[in-house]
């Protein structure tokens, strides 16, 4: 122990107060990651209206997850950080596996929720009738196999490892590193892992939302031209009657959308940009350097990248499951019941409360309520012919005829 206690009198003060600077921003990380998805799963535990809701067991599946990042993970690192050493001797390959299956698991279930937001709005009434509990819990119990399947079955059985070189005065050996937890991975390994771990769902997910943001679009439109339509109609049967002229509405191309309908797919964009945008930042870096440094072929005194900036971008990728309770988990029904586990009925500002709303509601949805997305009431709606769209004055003249079935207004 005396060597290594000597480092923190060789390095002098700077370094020790930087360390102690970078001690306390990554507590405070680790303390966020675990309130926030603590409080996501006490959420839904505690409400009954919460736990009625199928896709809130995905929501749980990845809160728990990143409470496991939170406690199994990231504390470790930070106290090897601190410290300068690994100072958890043998514990190095356990914690190794729990990080590429806690890691694993957290972005699976980010992927598992996409599909399932892009079955909930796709095919509404298909996906209440198949998504049942067991489907939810079968979906979510798969994502964690296969993390498993992923990290400790290769970790146990060393087929993750890489050669890890120090160098010596006689030039580079293959030795142990008895004072680092920073696995050299092989390239097998580290290409094989990466697909499952993060190419391969994000893919999944870039689909998936661009999907999501088509459909959004058309609902949009067809809100609009419903709206228009019965405002129309409503102007038609106000003045049906009445000896004053009928106001004339000049026609709308159908092309020319209202600005509530543009500002709305923009909301939408917004939401989705924001979920993708945050998840590729955070995990990119790293998986792209994780499939590059095992090709690299510089002396290890000279490393393709440095351990530090290879450490930035691993707590680049913990950070997204601090910012995951906020995407997920920060709709209404959430937040009504954070304000009761916390004792706030008091109410936020309506400006916070309506942005908050409105770049959540597309993730929360529920087939059961309408959303900003409502396909239960589109799929059950006729796509709305151009002719009535361009030609109102026919809409006023049939105000008259009696309403048969089938008959949209």
């Amino acid at each position: 122990m005396g060597p290594r206690v000597g480092r923190w009198e060789e390095r002098g003060a700077p370094v020790v107060r930087s360390k102690v600077a970078a001690g306390g921003l990554l507590s405070l990380l680790v303390v966020w990651t675990l309130l926030g998805n603590a409080l996501v799963c006490a959420a839904i535990l505690g409400s009954r209206h919460l736990r009625a809701k199928v896709t809130n067991i995905f929501i749980v599946s990845l809160a728990i997850s990143d409470l496991l990042v939170a406690l199994l993970v990231m504390p470790w690192k930070a106290a090897a950080e601190v410290a300068g050493y690994w100072p958890f001797g043998a514990f190095c390959s356990i914690w190794v596996a729990f990080d590429i299956m806690c890691s694993t698991a957290s972005i699976l279930n980010l992927c598992v929720i996409s599909l399932d937001r892009y079955w909930a709005i796709a095919s509404p009434f298909r996906y209440e009738r198949k998504m049942t509990p067991k489907v939810a819990l079968a979906m979510a119990g798969l994502a964690w196999a296969l993390a498993l399947l992923v990290s400790f079955v290769p970790v146990q059985l060393n087929w993750h490892k890489g050669q890890e070189t120090v160098a010596t005065p006689s030039g580079s050996e293959v030795l142990p590193a008895k004072e680092h937890c920073d696995s050299s991975l092989n390239r097998t390994y580290a290409i094989a892992s990466s697909l499952i771990s993060f190419y391969i769902p994000v893919a999944i997910m870039i689909a998936t939302y661009t999907r999501i943001y088509r459909i959004a679009q058309v609902q949009i439109r067809r809100i609009s031209s419903l709206e228009r339509a019965a405002q129309h109609a409503q102007s038609c049967r106000s003045h049906h009657g009445s000896a004053s002229p009928l106001p004339h509405h000049p026609l709308q191309h159908p092309h020319h959308r209202p600005h509530s309908s543009i500002r709305k797919e923009a909301k939408v964009l917004k939401t989705l940009s924001v979920i993708m945008g945050v998840f590729v930042c955070c995990w990119l870096p790293f998986f792209v350097l994780n499939c590059l440094v095992p090709f690299c072929q510089r002396p290890p005194d000279l490393p393709c990248v440095s351990g530090a900036t290879f450490n930035v971008f691993v707590w680049f990728g913990w950070a997204n499951s601090s910012l995951n309770p906020i995407i997920y988990a920060f709709n209404a029904d959430f937040r009504r019941v954070f304000s009761h586990l916390l004792g706030c009925h008091r109410r936020g500002s309506s400006a916070a409360g309506e942005t908050a709303n409105a770049s959540r509601e597309l993730l929360s949805f529920a087939p059961e309520r309408p959303r900003t997305v409502d396909p239960e009431f589109f799929d059950g709606v006729p796509c709305i012919s151009p002719e009535l769209e361009r030609a109102p004055e026919v809409v006023c003249e049939l105000k008259a005829t009696p309403c048969t079935s089938g008959c949209l207004l």
